[in-house]
């Protein structure tokens, strides 16, 4: 026992003294030295500063997990060991490759540049076993978003040498998941079909391959929960509610089923309607026309805001910039009216101090700035800067155009920042088509619009078709000298058949030079002289006498000098829903050559839309002519024709108008046209650019002092029908289905019209 006891004793000093003085005690459990092994592009530092212990520390076991546990959480290493060497810490590691490239395959909806944002880790980035896990989900998600929940993505990782690796995304996409379905619940007032209509997601339908509505994608379905509210804003439910937007995949998964849930509300109508504020320069009925609404009208949050757009222009003329108009809605539920005051706060006037332009790598400064309605010094003006930012757009030498008014130094200038980003400007095409007056054509063409960057326009092309062949260059300058006078020539050579219409063939060559100014905003002058020379060759037997007769004055050389006024506020060149043009043009032949007349052609033409959302336009165009001799009897070729798709539909190209015993088309002197429209949307497409149309054309064409045996009577004729354009990718289409009201015996009609591309 006592024995025992003195062991214990024993044991408990060596304890206390191990714990006691461990520098004495336990002196081989210190590190003395840390070596890292493996390491090549980290820094051995860097190894070591992810340690828990380092030299002068005990070893600890729990420290060397911690120590193993950070630096595997770097991302660096795929293997980290840490042993102890005697009394060094030796830090085994094994590096992961670094990213040379990566590289995505079948994909089509995403472009590289979307699935690349998509994705952690990047070239020159060290690969990441769990990042790539996380990119996988992230691209697996992002093609659900688009609605291809049957997309699949494999990630294939091919090594390279100097321990590198290309990462490879091999995509299949498979089929977009179509939307069966589309359910409002809760619509009483307005009918699903009023609401549909405006959605970007519909249910599949004939026309869905083309137009992609039926394609289910969490973004539109956003959007559509938002136009869903619009619809009934702009209907007068200022309550509505939409209170979900969802998408559920059918039992078998092949489609969607879209339910949208709203509550109406009632149906509001505006009432009165003010403006208050410290703005005085313009009495308060001048400001009113402004208001694109009436008391009484049924309430709509568009045309709400298209007032205060055109309030912020016509008070904006005066030199405020910064000018503030809220309109203040106050809701009577009682009476469901919605009142309107619009408060004004005018701020103070300015002047503009600099215009500064930024991101025209190519295009010279100069030709953006003087587009801008305003100079360095001018009262600034709402109205002349939105003016400048459509001038901009028309050059279409832009993807996009910002424009920003910050204040200047100083408390009554301000600045116009002009930010653009250039787009390819110079272009070659090729393309063919088919026309009911030109039969078969092809067209190609080189131009550059925005020439060296100076605004310049060079064009060549040429156009190849059943009755046309028709060469030409032409250069513009618009800006001659550096003064608001654009200038040009032309050079082309053309040879047309009429054999089917008046029995000779056509060939002609020759120029003309060009000279432009505006005298207004709207209004422009031009002035041109040309020269062609011209050969009436190949007539057939069945000529009548008037095409022989032109044919034994052949060849013709005609010297003209011609003048426009052209007038043009239309709002949109390609679909004009609003605005006017009109082209005033005299033509005088006889400085020179050996035909004289002169002529004079009116052109006019006024779109006016009938609904607020401008889908339904009335369209209505004008045009009369008047040809004199002067003496001389003017060539068949000179003459006015009318009939066709641009002039009078449901007629054929010169199938109306004074006619020849032997059926040649011989023209008249005058002439007076009126073409009538309706244009309106077709099946939703006119984000396609389709639009329909309902026509009535009615014209006449006739002369004082026919020959014998030339038939006219003085009847009018006039036609009707329907037809469609399409701006397609292709150029510009044109389907017309015309029949003649009123016509005579002799007229030539057509029932069906069809253009595409460029016809003459």
């Amino acid at each position: 026992m006592a024995y025992t006891k003195t062991i214990f004793r024993a044991v408990i000093l060596v304890v206390c003294l191990a714990v006691g003085f461990p520098g004495s005690a336990l002196a081989d459990d210190v590190i003395k030295g840390v070596v890292v092994e493996g390491a090549g592009r980290i820094e051995t530092d860097t190894v070591k500063s992810h340690l828990e212990l380092g030299v002068g520390d005990l070893f600890d076991s729990a420290k060397i997990r911690k120590s193993i546990q950070a630096l595997f959480d770097t991302g660096f290493f795929k293997d980290v060991a840490v042993d102890r060497r005697g009394d060094e810490l030796v830090v085994r590691v094994s590096e992961n490759p670094m990213v040379n490239e990566i590289t995505f395959e079948g994909n089509q909806v995403f472009s590289k540049e979307e699935l690349e944002k998509l994705v952690q880790i990047k070239s020159s980035a060290i690969y990441n076993r769990a990042k790539t896990e996380r990119d996988l989900a992230a691209l697996r998600q992002g093609y659900r978003i688009k609605g291809l929940f049957l997309t699949k993505i494999e990630l294939l990782i091919n090594p390279t040498d100097a321990n590198r690796v290309n990462l490879v995304y091999r995509i299949d996409e498979g089929e977009k998941s179509k939307v069966s379905r589309v359910k409002i619940v809760g619509n009483g007032q307005l009918t699903d079909k009023q609401l549909i209509k405006g959605l970007m997601i519909k249910p599949s339908g004939w026309l869905s391959w083309w137009t992609d509505d039926d394609t289910y994608d969490r973004e539109k379905l956003l959007f559509d929960q938002s136009q869903l509210r619009k619809t009934y804003l702009d209907e007068g439910f200022i309550r509505v509610q939409v209170d979900s937007s969802v998408a559920e995949l059918t039992p078998d998964r092949s489609a969607f089923v879209v339910t949208h849930t709203v509550h109406e509300g009632k149906r509001y109508k505006f009432g009165s309607v003010e403006i208050t504020g410290d703005f005085d320069e313009l009495p308060n009925p001048a400001l009113m026309e402004e208001i694109k609404f009436q008391t009484g009208e049924w309430y709509s949050k568009s045309k709400l805001m298209t007032s205060v757009e055109k309030l912020t222009d016509r008070i904006g003329d005066f030199g405020y910039a910064f000018l503030n108009i809220q309109p203040d809605t106050k809701i009577d539920d009682d009476a469901l009216v919605v009142s309107v005051v619009f408060k004004v706060q005018k701020g103070q006037r300015v002047y503009l101090n600099r215009i500064e332009v930024s991101g025209n790598d190519r295009t010279r400064d100069e030709v953006i700035r003087r587009e801008i309605r305003m100079t360095e010094g001018d009262l600034f003006s709402a109205s002349k800067l939105r003016r400048s930012k459509v001038r901009l757009k028309q050059l279409n030498f832009f993807e996009n155009i910002e424009i920003l008014t910050p204040p200047a130094q100083g408390k009554e200038k301000v600045d116009i920042r002009v930010k653009v980003e250039e787009k390819p400007t110079g272009t070659f095409s090729i393309g063919g088509g088919y026309s009911s007056t030109e039969s078969f054509l092809g067209t190609a063409s080189i131009s550059q619009n925005n020439f060296l960057g100076r605004g310049q326009k060079l064009v060549l092309s040429f156009m190849l078709s059943g009755i046309t062949q028709d060469y030409s260059l032409g250069f513009t300058e618009p800006y001659f000298l550096g003064k608001n006078l654009s200038a040009g020539f032309d050079i082309f050579k053309k040879d047309t058949d009429q054999r089917s219409v008046s029995s000779y063939k056509q060939n002609s060559f020759g120029g003309n030079v060009r000279l432009g100014f505006p005298i207004s905003e709207n209004l422009r002058s031009n002035l041109s002289y040309g020269y062609t020379h011209t050969d009436i060759e190949q007539v057939s037997g069945r000529a009548s006498a008037a095409i022989l007769a032109m044919i034994d004055k052949s060849p013709y050389d005609q010297s003209m000098v011609s003048h426009a006024f052209v007038w043009d506020n239309v709002d949109d060149p390609v679909f004009p829903s609003e605005g006017r043009k009109h082209r005033l043009i005299t033509d005088y032949a006889g400085l020179g050559g050996d035909v004289t007349f002169a002529r004079l052609t009116s052109d006019n033409e006024l779109y006016h839309p009938f609904t607020f959302d401008d889908a339904w336009v009335g369209h209505i165009r004008g045009r009369f002519g008047v040809a004199d001799g002067l003496g001389e009897e003017i060539p068949i070729f000179e003459r006015f024709q009318l009939g066709g798709v641009s002039s009078v539909r449901g007629f054929k190209r010169g199938g109306l108008g004074p006619r020849t015993t032997e059926g040649d088309a011989y023209g008249g002197i005058h002439f007076e046209q009126l073409n009538t429209e309706l244009l309106f949307p077709v099946l939703d497409l006119k984000e396609k650019g389709v639009r329909g149309l309902l026509f009535v054309d009615t014209a006449y064409l006739g002369d004082w002092n026919l020959p014998d045996n030339v038939q006219l009577s003085g009847g009018i004729r006039v036609s009707s029908g329907v037809g469609i354009n399409w701006n397609s990718p292709f150029g510009q289409l044109k389907m017309i289905v015309g029949t003649p009201i009123v016509k005579e015996d002799f007229d030539e009609s057509r029932i069906f019209d069809f253009t595409m591309g460029t016809t003459l």
